[in-house]
């Protein structure tokens, strides 16, 4: 088991077969612990896009069984757990969509990306923040030098000796849908092993009689038309629906958009708080015209929040046809104690898709200095290896293989985290998940359209690519930036270089320090607050700190965001980057593989 939950209690797993509908609402009646349904899986690769007949309107009747205090998981595959989302009443509240690994991979028939995950739902009775216990996931270490597949840097005292905070993608586990899934009953039994609930109530529904309708292909003959010259590798200053009246019908042969999620967000020139019927309102009419000016087989790819991306996906299979929901595992700011971790790419064509350039040998593999080494369009790293430059060029030079199959779940493209590569703009991309994304759906000379262009990493990257483009950005200052950022294209610059910036705009409400020398490192100040915690029994108090400690209370005000983050080390044993062994005595020990045995086992 490679998760740890902190006192949590052990609770019972009953596990019923129902075989039809008034069994399965006889089994959730008053039910106030937990409940677990299992959906039937795909049993062919061509079903994924198959749901499951009434499973929307047979979950929201079964859900209002439930008791008060009921915490409802849902299992099932993508297509499916669409559907429960769209009927679900409103006496349940939706908490998370967690991405679960599959240990098989199914294969897209090169129309589309092999598929690797499934999911689970996540709903309360109860109208308040999801009542879990804090879970760990153990760390996993590379297998070359044996040292914690993330590099945690001079931040090692702040972390868990047991592991980080439990996401809402799960790829530390490997399993089918219609197979053993001990492990993932086992996790949601001790993620909810606390009061006031006593018993997991497993749900298996693959008897009841639920089937897969096809959907009809749709062939769709449209003339395909050429974008005007003067709209070709242009960035377009106004708003989308206005400018994108300006692109003619089936004339762009990839689209990609990071919309604003209607959380809040500051962004210069807009706002980000629409109503949310305004907002999803207007969004239809911009994926409307987005789905007109795409060229028949080709895709729209549409960045999103899982609860979004089900809005977006309900309304989009009306008018275009499914073809993959990508699984970007990229951490965002850890607001909970389920690190909010997925977030979908939902794929769509018009009409059937054709085969993908990353297939049919239509699109390579560019190497850009923008990117990180490790780093490969059509070759993810695979799990568990390391991302350290030393690393790195070792395994290089050892010609070990550290590849994975290109998949729809994503978890080697990391967020930008230095200032120093980022603009003034809060929610920049990383650029070489734009490159694998263009890589995978364009060939070059192809035009890459996004009418939601912020600073830029869409066009610039297609720009790098040798593919064509057309930006639109409604903020004057973003429009201004990725115009400046393509001119440094054509001088010869990366536009993702390492640069000193002076940033105004932040992605989480953690506010930006100012860049200052510290007389006393931040590491140092930690672990005098972990000192007088131990003298005293319990995490101090500002007042507590500035009598006790040896440090002037003022560089913890001006070094720290936080007092969470001042006592951060004080409420942790720490962690260590290399790999603990057990000796003969049964003391902990640690170890590092030498590069030779790493190459005896390793070597491709």
């Amino acid at each position: 088991m490679t998760h740890f939950s902190e006192n949590y209690q052990t609770l019972e797993i009953a596990h019923s077969l129902v075989k039809n509908r008034d069994e399965f609402l006889s089994v959730c009646k008053n039910l106030s612990d937990v409940c677990l349904i299992i959906l039937p899986a795909s049993q062919t690769p061509s079903q994924l896009d198959q749901p499951l007949q009434g499973v929307g309107d047979l979950v929201a009747e079964v859900s209002k069984n439930l008791g008060e205090k009921a915490t409802l998981v849902v299992l099932g595959e993508v297509i499916d757990l669409v559907q429960v989302q769209a009927q679900m009443p409103d006496i349940l509240m939706y908490q998370h969509w967690i991405a679960i690994k599959r240990g098989t991979i199914i294969d897209g028939n090169q129309r589309k990306l092999p598929h690797r995950h499934f999911g689970a739902l996540v709903y309360t009775r109860y109208k308040a923040s999801l009542r879990h216990t804090k879970t760990r996931i153990e760390y996993t270490y590379c297998p070359v030098c044996d040292k914690t597949t993330k590099d945690y840097g001079g931040k090692k005292h702040t972390y868990h000796e047991a592991g980080t905070l439990i996401s809402d993608v799960w790829r530390d586990i490997a399993c089918e849908l219609n197979g053993d899934l001990s492990t993932v009953i086992k996790r949601f039994a001790d993620l909810f092993g606390l009061e006031p609930y006593r018993t997991l109530t497993v749900i298996d529904t693959k008897e009841i009689g639920l089937y897969r309708q096809a959907n009809p292909i749709v062939h769709i003959e449209f003339q395909e038309n050429q974008l005007p010259e003067e709209l070709t590798n242009t960035i377009i200053n106004g708003d989308c629906l206005e400018k994108l009246k300006l692109v003619p019908d089936n004339s762009i042969d990839f689209v990609f958009v990071d919309p604003p999620y209607n959380l809040k967000k500051k962004y210069s020139g807009y706002l980000d708080d629409l109503d949310i019927q305004d907002y999803f309102k207007w969004c239809d009419e911009w994926i409307y015209e987005l789905s007109r000016v795409i060229k028949p087989g080709r895709t729209l790819a549409l960045l999103n929040i899982p609860l979004w991306s089900i809005r977006h996906f309900l309304y989009m299979q009306t008018i275009l046809k499914y073809q993959n929901w990508l699984v970007w595992e990229a951490l965002a700011f850890p607001v909970r104690m389920i690190m909010p971790a997925h977030y979908t790419i939902l794929c769509f064509t018009k009409g059937e898709s054709r085969e993908l350039p990353c297939f049919t040998g239509g699109s390579e593999h560019i190497r850009l200095s923008s990117a990180p080494t490790s780093f490969n369009s059509f070759e993810p790293l695979a799990d568990d290896y390391c991302l350290r430059e030393n690393c790195v060029d070792t395994r290089i030079a050892a010609k070990i293989n550290d590849r994975a199959k290109l998949t729809d779940l994503w978890s080697d493209i990391h967020r930008l985290k230095h200032n120093s590569r980022r603009v003034d703009h809060p929610t920049q991309l990383p650029p070489h998940l734009m490159y694998r994304i263009i890589s995978i759906f364009t060939k070059p000379n192809e035009i890459v359209l996004d009418c939601f262009n912020g600073s830029g990493t869409t066009t610039l990257t297609a720009h790098q690519l040798g593919r064509k483009y057309i930006g639109i950005e409604a903020s004057e200052k973003y429009w201004n930036l990725s115009n400046e950022r393509h001119q440094e294209i054509q001088n010869g610059l990366d536009p993702f270089r390492k640069m000193e910036r002076v940033l105004t705009s932040k992605n989480s409400p953690v506010p930006r320090l100012e860049k200052q020398v510290y007389k006393v490192p931040k590491k140092t100040l930690q672990l005098e607050v972990k000192r007088v915690a131990g003298e005293i029994g319990h995490i101090p108090s500002r007042d507590e700190l500035s009598k006790f400690g040896k440090y002037p209370i003022e560089y913890y005000d001006k070094y720290f965001v936080s007092w969470g983050e001042v006592t951060a080390a004080a409420r942790t044993n720490g962690m260590t980057e290399k790999r603990t062994y057990n000796d003969n005595d049964g003391h902990k020990v640690t170890q590092q593989l030498r590069l030779l045995e790493s190459k005896a086992k390793f070597k491709d």
